[in-house]
């Protein structure tokens, strides 16, 4: 460390013993004579040699790497030095020219930024340039530059992508023959940045020299190279982008949590989140050029967009489920329950429809068929005597020959356990017409029996269509429910797996 601080202290004392010279008369007459001083010659082409031009820079400041349009914006110091013998003086020290006319008359290198899209020199409050000549010949140039250079960047990993965006030098005029561009060797390393050096999208990670050396239709051509390394901050992204995609597809997921019935709010849940999607998928798009090929925040987007999307056909499965008689297996209670009754109760209604088609017929034999059928009891009389089935006015038609008070509740029960509530009153609803056939009272007037038989009729069969179609909706119903159960584990878990392969494909294995 102590050898270190010496050698800067004996440059410093070096740096101060430096004298700059004012340019003289002497020279500035060399330069106009041209017999002594050939400004369109290199200082090395009498000797049929190629003069070498060292390069080094020093950037002040490197920012907007937009991929959009695919550039970037740079700021620097560049230096140039070559040796032109011809510019030998007599002074103890270099001399400074400041004068871009006195410059103009000297032989310089053409170099030229070959991916620069806009180049600038600075000219505030003056003409940002120096030039030394040193009594030997040495020449050192020194300018500031502004400039936008093109970077053609690979954006299929974007925003997770690592660029490297390069600036070609080359000599415009001159092929390699005459003018050989060098990277320095007095300076170590020959492109320095500054320290402050911050962007707002951008890490700049290195800074590497090369050649581009390269065969043109006119010749071979000295090119050299800076290579800039930049890797992307992701921390923006993930804020503006990757956070807010993953709670849509997470709040997605509230549909699973929703009673099937309530199609309004899962359907408006499922729309919005799905345009949502589609809205920060559509503002990164305008962020981004028109590419071929697949980028990773597309991939990303795209997953989550197949997210909320399988959340409103897993929606529709279930509601198609709900109203469907689904077969959910023999060991359902309701399975049994209806394959069992609703055969009895339509068997039933057919007798009552047979019987009503006999009694139109007028006639006592089919009156003594039917009531044989129906199996009417005897009716006992007030006083206690048995009433016999010739002396009865009225008829009173009993219940039907099957128990179905405990069958009813038993489905009452299921319905209150499983949340439906239609079945909870399901025992009040068809037991009741049931027992309507209690106080049914048919007459021995035809015209009186028609109606009652008819209405009869028409009630049992609307009864058990009614009970038909809510047990049924119960077996569709626990199937809805049973997927909605499944989804709340399997899309959550699949999201996880998903995040584990994107972020290891794209960070790690990449």
């Amino acid at each position: 460390m102590l050898w270190l601080l010496l050698l800067l202290l004996i440059a410093a004392l070096r740096a101060e013993d430096v004298e700059f010279f004012p340019l003289t008369r002497d020279f500035v007459k060399m330069l106009d004579d041209i017999d002594r001083y050939n400004r369109y010659a290199t200082p090395t082409q009498y000797e049929g040699t190629a003069t070498n031009v060292s390069m080094s820079m020093y950037i002040e400041g490197i920012s907007s790497f937009s991929a959009q349009t695919m550039d970037y914006h740079l700021d620097m110091y560049f230096y140039q030095e070559w040796d032109d013998p011809r510019l030998a003086h007599n002074e103890s020290g270099p001399m400074l020219i400041r004068d871009k006319n006195i410059f103009k008359k000297m032989w310089h290198p053409d170099a030229y930024f070959a991916n620069a899209r806009y180049a600038s020199f600075h000219s505030i409050t003056e003409d940002n340039f120096l030039v030394w000549v040193y009594p030997d010949g040495h020449v050192w140039y020194d300018c500031r530059i502004s400039l936008i250079a093109i970077c053609m960047m690979d954006l299929w990993k974007y925003p997770l992508d690592e660029q490297q965006c390069n600036l070609r030098i080359l000599s415009y005029a001159y092929p390699e023959s005459q003018v050989r561009l060098l990277w320095s060797t007095s300076i170590d390393p020959p492109i320095d940045r500054a320290a402050g050096i911050r962007m707002p999208d951008m890490r700049l990670v290195d800074i590497k020299t090369g050649t581009c050396d390269g065969t043109y239709a006119t010749g071979k051509w000295s090119c050299m190279t800076a290579v800039f390394y930049v890797e992307r901050e992701m921390m923006h992204h993930i804020i503006q982008t990757y956070v807010p995609t993953a709670l849509i597809v997470v709040i997605s997921w509230f549909n699973f949590w929703l009673d099937i019935d309530s199609a309004p709010a899962r359907v408006s849940l499922s729309i919005t989140t799905l345009l949502t999607i589609a809205t920060q998928a559509n503002a990164v798009k305008l962020a981004l050029p028109e590419v071929s090929y697949m980028k990773a925040i597309d991939f990303w987007l795209g997953m989550c967009m197949t997210f909320v999307f399988g959340v409103m056909i897993e929606f529709t499965i279930c509601h198609f489920a709900k109203n469907q008689e689904l077969s959910i297996g023999n060991a359902n209670a309701p399975n049994l329950i209806v394959d069992s009754t609703m055969s009895t109760l339509f068997d039933t209604s057919s007798n009552l429809n047979d019987s009503i088609r006999r009694v139109k017929e007028n006639n006592a034999e089919a009156r003594d068929r039917f009531f044989r059928n129906m199996n009417p009891p005897t009716v006992p009389a007030r006083n206690g005597r048995t009433l016999r089935p010739d002396e009865q006015d009225i008829h009173t038609i009993q219940p039907m020959p099957m128990d179905m008070e405990p069958m009813l509740k038993q489905l009452n029960s299921y319905g209150h356990q499983n949340g439906d509530a239609r079945l909870n009153g399901l025992h009040d609803q068809v037991y009741p017409g049931m027992n309507s056939l209690d106080t049914l009272q048919l007459t021995e007037e035809k015209h009186s029996m028609k109606p009652a038989m008819s209405r009869l009729g028409n009630q049992v069969k609307t009864r058990a269509l009614n009970w038909k179609s809510a047990l049924c909706n119960l077996r569709g119903r626990r199937v809805a429910n049973k997927i909605d159960e499944n989804c709340r584990y399997a899309f959550p878990l699949v999201f996880i797996i998903f995040n584990i392969f994107y972020w290891s494909f794209y960070l790690v294995i990449n």
